[in-house]
Order: C-alpha cells, then sequence, then structure tokens
C-alpha cells in the first residue's frame, strides 16, 4: 500500500503532473478530515489554476467531492430538477424560476451559494429579506418538498462537504474562476441533490467565471457530460454576461427586480433568460411539448400571477412573516427593506447609443460599496448596490442619467470614476443577446435560435 503525504501529493501537482485518482481522492479525504492546513489548500488550488487540470482528473475531482458527503433520496415518484448559474453581475434568475417551475409538478430541492469575487450569491441575495431562513432541517426540506414544491438553502449536513471548504478558500485565493474547478463544484453538489434533471447557466463573457467563450463552452460540456454520464438529464445555456442581467446589482435591489419579473414587469433580458431555463425543464421534462412551448408556459406564470404566489409561499415557509409578505406583494418594498444613506446619480457625458455596460467593473464596485465580501467572514451591506436607468442598446443625451449608486458612504471619487467609466457610449445600436446557444450531451452545441426553431 502506497502511503501519500499532502506535501507530495500538493508538489507533484507544483512541477506539473497529472495527478492519479488516489492521489486527488487522499487530498479530498484531508479536507473533509481536517487534516490538511488551509495554507495547504490554497496552495493547491492555485496549484490546480497555474498547472492546469486534466478532464480525466476534473471528473475525479468532481466525484470525490460529491461521495465526501451523501446523495439525496427522494420519494422516486416526484420529478426532481434543478439549475445552476456559474456565477454573473445581477445575476437573479433563480428567484423568479423556483417561483414558476414547481407550478408544473417539479421539486426543486435548491442548494445555493454565497457570493464568489464579483458575483453576487443567491443565498446572501435572500438573507437581506427581514425573517429568510436560509439554513433548514433535513425534517424541514422533506416537508417543503411535499408540500411546497422548492426549497432554498446553502450546503448543510453531509452533502459535498469538501466543497464546503474549498468554495470558501477559493473566494479568497483568486482561484474562483478556474473552469474545471467551478465544474467540480457546481457538479458535485447537483449530483448530490439525488435530482433527475439539470439546467446550467454558463455565463460568457468579462464577467463570467471562464476568460473566453470557448473556455465557457468547454465549461459547459464538461458539466454536461459529467451530468449525463451519472444519469441526470443535463442541459447547459450558454448566456452573455459582459453586461449585468437586468437593471439592478446588490443584494436587496435584485430581490425587488426578481419580484417585479414575477408580477410581469421585469426586463426583457431577464424574462428571456427564465424562460428559456425553465422552458427547458418543462420540455425536458415531458411536460411541454417544445421549447417554445415550455417558454410560454413559463411567462404566463408571470402575468396570472401565480409565481408570484409560489414565491411568497417559498418565502413564507422559510420565516418570512405574513406582514413582510404582504408588503412585498403590494410594492411596498421601502418598508421592507434596508434603505442606503446616499444615492448618487452618474450621468451621461455626452449624446448616443450604449455600446456596452462593463459588468465586472460595476460587479466589482458593488462589492467595494459592501455588497459583497473582500475576505471571508465580511459582514454584506444589503442596502448598498446599482441601479441601472439605462443599459447597453439604449439611446441616450448627454445629461441623462445613467444609474444610481446607492451607499452608506464607501463611494469615493476613484470608484465613482470606475463607475462611470463602465458606460461606453457611441454611434452604434448594440441591443444585448443574452441567450447564445445550447449544450446537450453526444450532439455539437446549437445557436440558441436554431435549437428552438428544432425542438
Amino acid at each position: 500500500m502506497v502511503i501519500l503525504s499532502v506535501p507530495e501529493v500538493l508538489s507533484k501537482k507544483r512541477q506539473g503532473g497529472e495527478l492519479m485518482d488516489d492521489k486527488i481522492e487522499y487530498f479530498v479525504e484531508c479536507v473533509c478530515n481536517k487534516e490538511i492546513d488551509r495554507s495547504q489548500i490554497g496552495a493547491m488550488l492555485m496549484a490546480f489554476c497555474l498547472r492546469g487540470l486534466s478532464r480525466k482528473e476534473t471528473v475525479t475531482l468532481t466525484k470525490a467531492m460529491m461521495n465526501s458527503g451523501t446523495v439525496q433520496q427522494w420519494d422516486p415518484s416526484w420529478k426532481m430538477v434543478d439549475k445552476h448559474s456559474t456565477g454573473g453581475v445581477g445575476d437573479k434568475v433563480t428567484f423568479p424560476l423556483v417561483a414558476a417551475v414547481p407550478l408544473f409538478g417539479l421539486k426543486m430541492p435548491m442548494v445555493a451559494g454565497r457570493g464568489l469575487g464579483h458575483t453576487g450569491g443567491t443565498a446572501d441575495k435572500l438573507e437581506a429579506i427581514p425573517g429568510f431562513k436560509i439554513s433548514l432541517t433535513e425534517e424541514h426540506m422533506m416537508r417543503t418538498l411535499r408540500d411546497v414544491g422548492c426549497y432554498i438553502t446553502t450546503q448543510f449536513g453531509n452533502i459535498a462537504p469538501a466543497d464546503q471548504t474549498l468554495y470558501s478558500i477559493r473566494d479568497v485565493t483568486s482561484t474562483v474562476c478556474y473552469a474545471p474547478l467551478v465544474c467540480s463544484s457546481i457538479m458535485s453538489k447537483k449530483l448530490a441533490e439525488g435530482i433527475g434533471s439539470l439546467v446550467l447557466d454558463v455565463k460568457s463573457g468579462v464577467a463570467s467565471t471562464t476568460e473566453s467563450h470557448e473556455q465557457a463552452e468547454w465549461l459547459a460540456r464538461m458539466m454536461v457530460d459529467i451530468g449525463h454520464g451519472m444519469g441526470v438529464n443535463t442541459t447547459a445555456v450558454l448566456t452573455e454576461m459582459h453586461t449585468p442581467i437586468g437593471y439592478t446589482i446588490g443584494n436587496s435591489l435584485e430581490i425587488i427586480e426578481s419580484l417585479e419579473c414575477m408580477k410581469g414587469n421585469g426586463p426583457a433580458d431577464l424574462n428571456k433568460i427564465v424562460a428559456v431555463q425553465g422552458g427547458m425543464l418543462l420540455y425536458d421534462g415531458g411536460i411541454a411539448e417544445t421549447l417554445e412551448q415550455g417558454e410560454e408556459m413559463i411567462l404566463k406564470t408571470f402575468r396570472n400571477g401565480t409565481a408570484l404566489d409560489k414565491f411568497l409561499e417559498i418565502l413564507g415557509n422559510q420565516g418570512v412573516e405574513k406582514e413582510t409578505l404582504e408588503l412585498l406583494r403590494t410594492g411596498k418594498y421601502e418598508e421592507v427593506f434596508a434603505k442606503p444613506t446616499y444615492i448618487q446619480r452618474i450621468f451621461a457625458h455626452q449624446s448616443g447609443y450604449i455600446e456596452k455596460v462593463d459588468a465586472m467593473a460595476l460587479g466589482t464596485a458593488t462589492v467595494l460599496l459592501g455588497g459583497g465580501r473582500q475576505l471571508a467572514g465580511d459582514k454584506i451591506d444589503f442596502a448598498v448596490g446599482i441601479k441601472l436607468l439605462r443599459t447597453k442598446g439604449d439611446k441616450v443625451e448627454n445629461g441623462d442619467i445613467l444609474a444610481e449608486v446607492h451607499h452608506n458612504g464607501q463611494l469615493t471619487t476613484m470608484l465613482q470614476t470606475r463607475i462611470k467609466e463602465a458606460f461606453l457610449i457611441g454611434e452604434n445600436d448594440a441591443p444585448i443577446r443574452r441567450v447564445l446557444s445550447i449544450v446537450k450531451p453526444n450532439a455539437p452545441t446549437v445557436d440558441y435560435e436554431v435549437y428552438r426553431s428544432q425542438h
């Protein structure tokens, strides 16, 4: 029997070697058993990024992380589905999606993440709602799936415990954006949920967790193949992440925009992403005959108010009081959410069309305002963020308001300049094309419009 040591495994990867299965499994086991120092974990993650992980290493790492805990078991009569996003700026897709999909008899055991780097976290945004409890007992989760159809929680109990440690260290070691680590983190959790179908929202653009569109497609393909290989009907939707989704960035602001989406007042790009991903789950589940029909079924729940009802039911089931739910229903948001001390306007410096809104710059700015974490354990300010009044493709006149910065005193002159420079105004009308392509197992990547016309 070969006796391994952490320094030995770390040294091999630092020198660029490919790790055998037993070495990767040993590393994950040491992480779970706390037999490895956090500095060594950080060093290993950095070695993964700098020296690379092969496809085989990525699959082994994913399976080892999944098997570091338990795989959930559900009532076999339930149709279990989920979605996951690789992370973006203004990414609030989860909220209207989990409100709509359970209305068609599908169950969603949503395990949500915290903010990573410049991207916001679903769990953090939900905690902007007074009274919301993100941590649930397993008994509560089982009862919720039976009666409500969806819960949203963070990683719990023995679900991919290795990822819980690696996730927190990636956030503070600049190893968030390496595609194989993104893949192993996402898929280890999702496969441990015991689901039958999965839709992945893989971002491509300057504010995504991948460095190029080719890398985003590689990540999508890798996750689809891993999911399919383990018996989960897996689809990836490649979406644009050069531009923030919708008009808001920041925890409370994004929850408010999500609620407006569920009332039929959402921005077109947010509606589109939700409709495509929700429609895909309905199509893959045999509930919709075509993807187009599935999309329309999702959008109808926003127009008729049933999605809003379901979302408020989910919130109430997880601790939000009836008085708060009624304020959310009636749009009295100022009585619910934390308020910023200051609102600073950002003005257009010339007339023309907005050709670019730099999502990375605005996401980073929101973190610096206090809306995200710079260090593990940082407390998040739910009130701060950026509200866009104009976005890519809009025509503006000199002096028009481009955005409002909600802050509590952290808006420096330098940061204000960075936010203003995130808007590029020129002569070209350049509307957002948000949904790019579809990745299915054992099939080439297909342009979204082509796929939609054929399915």
